[in-house]
C-alpha cells in the first residue's frame, strides 16, 4: 500500500509538472520569434548608434584622413564583424557618420537657448550678450567636425555634393536661431539681416585661426567690435 502511494503521488507530480509546461510554473516561458526579432534590432540599432557616435568622435578628435574603421570598431567597443555588417567600407561609414553629424547640427540650430538673456528693450547689453552667444558656437564640438568634413569636401566631389543642399538647411536654421537671440528690436531695425551674414562670416573665418594660435577665445577683441555693429556704431 505505501508503495502504492508513493508510485500515485510520484505520478502526480509528474503530472502537475507536465499540466503547468513550460511559463505556467514548471520553468521559463519560450521566447517567440518575434520577441528574438524585436530584441535583436534593438542590439543593432545599439550597435550602429555607438558606431556612428564614435566616428564622429574620431573625426573630432583625429581628423578627417586618420579616422579608420579600425580605430572607430575599438572605441566603439564592437567586433569587426558588426563594425562591417553595418558599414561595408570607410566610405559608407563616414558617409553615414556625416549625415549624423548633419541631423546633429540641424537639430542644435532648432531653436535659441535665451537663457540669461538681458531683456529686448535692454539693446545694448542684449547685443552683447547675443554676440558673445553668437561667437561660443563657433567652438562646439559638432562646428569643429563639420570642418573636417568641409576641408574633406575639397577632394571628394561626392561628399562636397552631399553637403551644398544641407549647408543651406542648416544655415536658413541658424540664422533663425540668431535672430531670435538678438530679440525683437534689433532684428527689426533696417540692415539687421546684412549685419547678421557679416558678423556670421566674420566669426567663422576668426575662429578658424583659433586651431593654431593657442589664444583664449573668450577674449577675442573684436566682440565689442560686433556688437557696434550691431549697435550702428
Amino acid at each position: 500500500m505505501h508503495d502504492e502511494s508513493t508510485a500515485e503521488a510520484a505520478a502526480g507530480e509528474a503530472g502537475q509538472l507536465a499540466s503547468t509546461g513550460p511559463g505556467l510554473g514548471g520553468g521559463p516561458a519560450a521566447t517567440t520569434p518575434g520577441a528574438r526579432t524585436g530584441a535583436g534590432q534593438e542590439r543593432g540599432r545599439r550597435a550602429k548608434d555607438a558606431i556612428l557616435a564614435a566616428a564622429i568622435d574620431c573625426l573630432l578628435e583625429d581628423g578627417y584622413a586618420a579616422t579608420t574603421t579600425l580605430r572607430v570598431q575599438q572605441r566603439a567597443g564592437v567586433s569587426r564583424g558588426k563594425l562591417l555588417h553595418h558599414f561595408p567600407s570607410k566610405q559608407v561609414l563616414l558617409a553615414s557618420a556625416v549625415i549624423r553629424l548633419m541631423e546633429e547640427r540641424l537639430d542644435a540650430a532648432q531653436t535659441a537657448d535665451l537663457t540669461g538673456a538681458p531683456d529686448e528693450d535692454d539693446v545694448p547689453a542684449r547685443a552683447r550678450w547675443a554676440v558673445r552667444r553668437m561667437w561660443e558656437s563657433f567652438f562646439a564640438d559638432n562646428f569643429w567636425a563639420a570642418m573636417e568634413i568641409w576641408i574633406a569636401a575639397r577632394t571628394d566631389a561626392d561628399l562636397a555634393a552631399d553637403l551644398v543642399e544641407h549647408e543651406r538647411r542648416v544655415l536658413r536654421r541658424v540664422r533663425e536661431s540668431y535672430t531670435q537671440m538678438f530679440g525683437a528690436v534689433l532684428a527689426e531695425a533696417p540692415g539687421f539681416a546684412r549685419r547678421l551674414d557679416l558678423a556670421f562670416t566674420s566669426m567663422r573665418g576668426m575662429a578658424l585661426t583659433y586651431t593654431f594660435s593657442g589664444r583664449d577665445h573668450r577674449t577675442e577683441p573684436l566682440l565689442e567690435s560686433w556688437a557696434d555693429m550691431f549697435l550702428g556704431r
